[in-house]
C-alpha cells in the first residue's frame, strides 16, 4: 500500500537530525535514525549476478532515500556498481552521509594479509572513496563476518586479523588526511552470546560499535519489539561493553511486512508501521543512534532463511512506501 502522507514522515525524521549530521564532520551526536540501503531491488536483480543497477536507478534511490528525510545512510560492499554510490550522492543528493560498507572475508591462512585478495581490494577503494569523497562518514569492515556470524564468508575473519586489518586502514586513511572512524558490525551472537570474546576483540579495535538488533527473531510480538526487547538488548550491550567505553550504535533493526511468523512475532505491514512510529519516537526519547532495516524491498533475499528477507524495506521494490508514514 503506497503511503499518502510521505512528507510528515520528512518532518519527523529530520527533527532527529543534530547540526552534526549536516557538517561533514564524523559521526553525529545525540539521537537519529539512519537507513540501510541495498541497490538490487528492481526486478531480476541480484548482486553478482549479469545485470547490475543503472547508474540512473541508484541516482533515483538517492533521490528518493533523501526526500523520506534519511540523512544517514548505511551501504554494504563495494562491489562493482556500488563503488558509484558515494560519488552520485557527492554530485546529486549531497545532504546524505554514508557508513560505507566494506565486504570482509578472512586471509585463507592465518599468518598472510589481514583479510582476502577481494577485501583488501575493497578497503583500498574505501580509502580512495573517504580521500575524494566528504560525504564518507564511517568505513564498516565487515557486517557480521566474524564465526559462527549469520553474514560470514566460507573462511570468515579472525579477531586479530580484524584488528590488523583495521591498523593498516586506519594509517592509510590518515596518510590520505581522511580520519574517518572504522567500525564492524557485530550480530548479538558476537557481541553477546558464544562468540562474544570475539566482538570484545572487535570492540577494542574499533572507533564505535555497530551491533545488529532484530526483536522480530527473539521472538517478541511487535508491541514489545522497541521499548521492551530493543531498550533491554541494548542495556544488555551497554554493560558487555562498559569496558572498551565505545559508543553503540545499533547497525539494523527493523520488521518484516510479509513472510511466516516467528512465534509470537508476526510479519505485516500494520506490524512495521508500530515499529518504524515506536523505533522513531525511541530514538527521540532515548537519544540513541539507529539504523532502520531496510529502505527497499529485496526480492533476491526471498530464500534467506525464515522466509521474510524480501520483506523488510519501508519502501517496496518499486519504490513506494508502504504505509502512511509518521506524522510529527
Amino acid at each position: 500500500m503506497a503511503g499518502r502522507r510521505p512528507a510528515a514522515f520528512l518532518a519527523v525524521l529530520l527533527a532527529l537530525w543534530l547540526p552534526a549530521a549536516a557538517s561533514g564532520a564524523g559521526l553525529p551526536e545525540g539521537p537519529f535514525v539512519g537507513i540501510c540501503y541495498g541497490p538490487f531491488h528492481r526486478p531480476g536483480l541480484h548482486p553478482g549476478g549479469p545485470e547490475e543497477p543503472a547508474e540512473a536507478e541508484i541516482l533515483e534511490d538517492l533521490r528518493r532515500i533523501a526526500r523520506a528525510g534519511f540523512r544517514l545512510v548505511r551501504t554494504y560492499g563495494l562491489e562493482g556498481v556500488l563503488s558509484r554510490i558515494v560519488p552520485l550522492a557527492e554530485r546529486h543528493a549531497p545532504g546524505l552521509r554514508f557508513l560505507v560498507g566494506v565486504h570482509a572475508c578472512g586471509a585463507p591462512e592465518a599468518g598472510q594479509a589481514p583479510f582476502s585478495p577481494a577485501t583488501r581490494a575493497q578497503a583500498a577503494l574505501a580509502v580512495r572513496l573517504a580521500r575524494a569523497h566528504a560525504n564518507v562518514a564511517a568505513i564498516v569492515l565487515g557486517n557480521e563476518c566474524l564465526a559462527g556470524e549469520p553474514e560470514a564468508c566460507p573462511q570468515p575473519v579472525r579477531p586479530a586479523e580484524w584488528a590488523a586489518g583495521a591498523a593498516a586502514l586506519r594509517r592509510e586513511l590518515r596518510a590520505a588526511g581522511r580520519g574517518v572512524p572504522l567500525t564492524a558490525a557485530l550480530s548479538m551472537t558476537a557481541a553477546l552470546g558464544a562468540a562474544g570474546g570475539a566482538g570484545m576483540e572487535i570492540a577494542a579495535h574499533a572507533d564505535f560499535l555497530l551491533v545488529n538488533v532484530h526483536p522480530f527473531f527473539a521472538p517478541v510480538a511487535v508491541e514489545q519489539a522497541v521499548f521492551a526487547n530493543l531498550e533491554s538488548s541494548l542495556g544488555l550491550l551497554q554493560e558487555r561493553f562498559r569496558g572498551p567505553g565505545k559508543p553503540l550504535i545499533v547497525g539494523e533493526t527493523g520488521w518484516p511486512s510479509a513472510g511466516p511468523p516467528q512465534g509470537p512475532a508476526h510479519p505485516g505491514v500494520a506490524a512495521q508501521r508500530r515499529f518504524v512510529h515506536d523505533l522513531v519516537a525511541w530514538a527521540r526519547e532515548r537519544r540513541r543512534g539507529v539504523f532502520l532495516f531496510e529502505m527497499f524491498d529485496e526480492p533476491w533475499k526471498a530464500s534467506e532463511p525464515g522466509g521474510v528477507g524480501a520483506h523488510w524495506g519501508v519502501f517496496d521494490s518499486r519504490g513506494r512506501p508502504k504505509f502512511d508514514l509518521p506524522a510529527r
